[in-house]
Order: structure tokens, then sequence, then C-alpha cells
């Protein structure tokens, strides 16, 4: 009976993400990359960039509080491509997408059964596709942030929850355990959402159900945290401890917002008017109470700890908007004030979807990072390089290279802002690497001075490329300066040339 609004809203969402995953290169931040595509990127071909291994560090290794089993799954994925030829890693990466694209399908249909369990067919109809094409999640979707690839594993278990209305057998809550266990070894933050289902079945008396579901989630985290991490460090849970050592030493670290920042990133992000129909809706009720208390325990969480980075919020998001869509739309439906405007909504939905339609074209094909992105996988034409220094005196910042895109990992990299001392004093600490013989210079501003600069302690340099950034790029940078948006202009030195 539902099979042909799924199989209708599942084409609907797949079209703007097979876009994406062809057209939408880059990465969105830097753990995206650098956490994930680096690491197993390194790994396949014999090396650890981040150092994570413990037989790579040392007398005295340390975990670095990361969950292997996303990186993992990477590294596996990565290995059976480069066996069968496929090394360039544009294409890798378009890979890499198009599974992330595949995964992301999950959200679609499971958040329209969840609605329709919620709701009725022409509401639940409506929310699948705001899941399938509000703009933000076919870009998110073939990211690489563990934020995002948690959310179908949330969404699986929070359908198990209510497949059975508000009482869910042994069964189902024992699976619905088993899927949040999977969100948690991706993402340990998603433990606070975790809690919930457990406190809702408690607070409801439901003693048997309530620890069937703690076993359900206990199970995936013994069996792969606890089995990862023993086999690397001897003791399971040693990066999970880690993480939660290194927040709690670093709660002020990367700055603090207020408390309702979180609720000013709702506003916006599920843009308004409709952003506020959905508070609206998930606030007027703690209903149903086993999907309301896990968002809510994670809202509060988060909006309580000082570090607040926009994308942690991003794993409650997609459940967030079918519960308080659903509450709103029934709420609303039944009430008198609102049935005698029906322009009113109608006019506020019409300027939501044009104006999410625009920017889910600009994002579907929108390169992230393209600059960084185009540098480093131009040096693969060129000769091979032994050392790379990234000059960034203008600003003071000098990005991370995405290595991956080289395929060189044995090599030094010198990141150079104009302090502290001089460019010669910093070559000097790196000695043993040998002079680099690539300059990235990031930015053109004082161009000129910077490359004389540099010319005086490695010698004659020439222009071999220029990397440009991207529409995005751009327009980020236009909405907050304090966003990059460099040209990287490469240099090389005329030996290595």
């Amino acid at each position: 009976m539902h099979e042909r609004p799924l199989a209708a809203l599942t084409l609907i969402a797949l079209l703007p993400r097979l876009v994406a995953a062809f057209f939408s290169g880059g990465y969105f931040a830097h753990d995206d990359h650098f956490l994930i595509i680096e690491a197993a990127g390194s790994w396949v071909d014999g090396y650890d960039y981040n150092y994570w291994l413990p037989w790579n560090q040392g007398e005295n290794p340390r975990p670095s509080g990361h969950s292997f089993f996303y990186v993992g799954l990477h590294y596996l994925l990565f290995s059976g491509l480069k066996a069968v030829g496929i090394a360039d890693p544009k294409v890798l990466m378009v890979v890499v997408r198009l599974v992330h694209a595949l995964w992301s399908l999950v959200v679609v249909r499971v958040g329209y059964r969840i609605a329709l369990r919620l709701s009725d067919r022409d509401i639940a109809w409506r929310t699948g596709l705001f899941l399938a094409i509000f703009y933000f999640m076919p870009f998110l979707a073939v990211r690489n942030l563990v934020e995002v690839a948690c959310i179908p594993f949330l969404m699986l278990g929070a359908w198990q929850l209510v497949r059975n209305t508000d009482r869910p057998t042994l069964r189902d809550v024992v699976v619905a355990g088993i899927w949040i266990g999977m969100a948690v070894n991706v993402r340990f933050q998603t433990l606070f959402f975790a809690a919930g289902p457990g406190l809702a079945l408690l607070f409801q008396r439901r003693w048997a159900p309530a620890f069937a579901y703690g076993a359900g989630v206990a199970l995936p985290l013994a069996v792969v945290q606890g089995g990862i991490d023993s086999f690397l460090w001897g003791r399971p849970f040693a990066e999970l401890t880690e993480y939660v050592l290194y927040n709690m030493a670093n709660t002020t670290t990367y700055g603090v917002l207020p408390w309702y920042n979180y609720l000013l990133l709702l506003a916006g992000m599920l843009l308004p008017p409709l952003s506020l129909a959905v508070l609206f809706g998930f606030f007027r009720r703690p209903a149903p109470l086993l999907l309301w208390l896990p968002l809510f325990l994670f809202l509060a969480i988060h909006s309580y700890f000082p570090n607040k980075q926009e994308r942690f919020l991003l794993p409650m998001v997609p459940l967030f908007f079918v519960v308080g869509y659903t509450a709103w739309e029934r709420w609303r439906l039944a009430s008198a004030w609102w049935q005698q405007r029906p322009g009113l909504w109608r006019g506020s939905m019409r300027f939501v979807h044009g104006l999410n339609a625009v920017v889910l074209v600009v994002l579907c094909f929108s390169y992230s990072k393209r600059s960084r992105v185009e540098a480093l996988y131009a040096l693969r034409d060129q000769p091979p390089t032994r050392g790379i220094l990234v000059e960034d005196s203008a600003e003071g910042e000098a990005p991370m290279p995405p290595l991956f895109y080289l395929g060189k990992w044995d090599i030094a990299v010198i990141p150079w802002t104009g302090s502290p001392g001089t460019l010669a004093e910093t070559l000097g600490k790196w000695e043993g690497a040998g002079k680099p013989d690539v300059v990235l210079f990031i930015g053109e501003k004082e161009l000129e001075a910077r490359m004389a600069r540099a010319e005086a302690e490695l010698g004659p340099l020439r222009v071999v490329g220029r990397a440009e950034p991207g529409i995005l790029d751009r327009t980020v940078h236009w909405l907050n300066p304090v966003n990059r948006n460099e040209t990287i202009v490469i240099a090389r030195t005329e030996s290595a040339s």
C-alpha cells in the first residue's frame, strides 16, 4: 500500500544526490577529510597520516579519541578499489560519494514511514518530500562527516521504536538498540540520543523493554568498539575513553556560544517560517515520548556544553524535523484559525520551496575547498614532490594540504605564517627532510614580496599553476569573511622544474 509513495520519494531523493556525488567535489570541513579520507588513504598506501596507530607512536602510544569503525570502512573500500586498479583520488571520491548517496536514502524512506505512523499519508508524503529535497540534505549526504553518516542508523532505530505504535515489543527495542548502538560506533556523541529511549521506557515503568533496549545498544558497542580497541590497544573502549577525557578537558577550547545557539541554528537551517512551525510542533508536547525524549536530551546536552560547532547538531536534524513537522501539521489542520486562512500557509510554503530550490541547485553543483584540492591534484602531473612549503604569511592561517589528492605521504609539509621567527628559522627546523621544492602561496595578497622572501631561502621559483576557489567558497566568504576564499599559486624551485 505504501510502496508507490516510497518508490517515488526514493527516486526524487536519488536525483539530487547523484548530481552532488558527481559534481559536488572537495570536502566541507576539516574533519570530513582529514579525519576520514586522509587517514584511510594513507593506511592503504602503507603510511599513517595522523599517527593514530599505536605502533607508529613511539614508546608511549596513546589513543587519539576517534572511532576506527567509520574510517576503517573507508580503508576497506579504498583497498578494494585499488586492488582492481582504481587509484585516481578524484575517481575514488566519486565512488565514496555515490556510496554515501545511496546510504542516505535510508533517511528519506524511514522518515516517511515514521511520519506515516505519526500522522496520515498526506502529511507523511510532505515530510518525506522535504527529507528528499531539503537544500542541505544532498550536499551533506555525500560528505564524510560522521555526524551525517550516523543518521540512517538513528532513523532505523527510531522506526523500530514506533512501528508498533507507542508500545514496542521486546524484539523491537532490541533491534532499535542495535541500530542506535551502530550510530554510536560512527559518532560517539550520539550516546546522548541513545540514552533517551531507555529513560522513556523507564518512565513508563516498562522494565523488561528498558533493559532489553540497553542490551541492544551495548551489543554493537561491545563487538565493534570493544573488538577494534582490544585489537589495537589491548583494552576495550580505549578510544571512547580518550574521547570523553579530551572533551572534558577542552570544553571551551574551540569557542563558547550561548545556550540558545542551536535553537537559532534550527530556526535558520530549516528555513523560516517552516522552521518556526517545526520548533512549535516539537515543543508543543513531548510525543511520542520514545522519539521526543532522545531528541530533547541530545539538544539539551549539546546546548549546555560550551563548545557548540554547528555540525554537532546534524545527527538529530532529520528526525527532529519529522517529529516537529508532523506535530505541527496535525495541529494546524485541526486549528480553526489556520483553516480560516488557508492562503497564508500556502504562501509561506511557496516561499520556502522557492528559496529551497535555488539553494539546492547551487549546493548540488558546489565544489567545496576547490582550490586546495586542485592545487594538490595538479602536482600529480608535475615532477615528484620532495616537500611542500605552505606559505600563508598574508593571513597567518596556513591550511593543511590534502595529500590524498597528491597520492604521496612521505614528504615534509612546512606551514609558514610569518611568525614566529623568520622563514629561514622555520626551514631550519626541517633540515633533516631537506628543503621543500614546492611552495603553495595561499592568496595573492603581497604575492611578489612573499615570493621574493621564499626565493631568498629556496632559490629561484617558477609559477607552474593556479587553483581558484569554487562558487561555494566565494559565497561563504562573502557571507562571512572569516571563512577562507583563497586562490592558491603553485610554484616550484628551478632545480625541481
